[in-house]
């Protein structure tokens, strides 16, 4: 199961009873992992984790929680939801979370998992990817070369910003980018060279 999950890491945070969570998705569903149920319930390290492992026969792999090899943690940049190391990691969906923490029925308790369920698994912010915006090489070749380093710098930052963490939709289009990037990044450098002439520099180059 955990071979072909995709994963994301969500660049916002929700602040759960003045707590603040990281986002970590699947397939647009929201995923929790044992420290994150601790910090949300104010509960001691390793409270959830021994929760599941005395009711681990009511957990069904798939549909209450999903099992990471350590090789997925660190391609898919999950570090910091895991320990350094970790060998096998377990994120819960919110039916596991739910099932999890029915024996905690303390006020407090009651209270996060209302806010979980709205403000967490349920209360997902539509991401919208707008396209960053590049000059064609003609127009980076009519310009000052210090403007046109810094354009071509700036428009890569807010590409990497905007789309380089973003799930599959926001990776494809930083990778179109990338192709109008990369091109444009060789012509600034042509233009820092002595003897650089705008009019010999041929659009051939426009290749990632």
């Amino acid at each position: 199961m955990s071979d072909y999950l995709n994963l994301e890491a969500g660049q916002n945070e929700i602040l759960i009873q003045l707590k603040q969570l990281p986002t970590l998705e699947f397939n647009s569903q929201r995923l929790v992992t044992f420290s994150m149920i601790d910090t949300a319930h104010q509960r001691p390290k390793g409270t959830a984790k021994s929760a599941f492992g005395r009711h681990r026969s009511r957990f069904v792999l798939g549909r209450h929680f999903f099992e990471l090899t350590g090789d997925v943690i660190r391609t898919q940049l999950l570090s910091e939801f895991f320990p350094k190391h970790t060998r096998k990691g377990i994120v819960i969906t919110e039916m596991g979370y739910l099932l999890l923490v029915k024996p905690f029925q303390d006020d407090l308790s009651w209270l996060v998992q209302e806010e979980l369920v709205n403000a967490y698994f349920r209360c997902q912010e539509a991401v919208t990817f707008h396209h960053v915006e590049l000059p064609s090489l003609q127009e980076l070749a009519a310009i000052p070369v210090a403007d046109a380093q810094s354009t071509v710098t700036r428009a890569d930052k807010h590409s990497k910003q905007l789309h380089g963490s973003q799930g599959s939709n926001g990776m494809n289009l930083r990778k179109k980018e990338l192709k109008a990037l990369r091109p444009a990044e060789k012509l600034v450098h042509a233009m820092g060279q002595i003897g650089f002439d705008k009019y010999k520099w041929e659009v051939p180059y426009d290749r990632a």
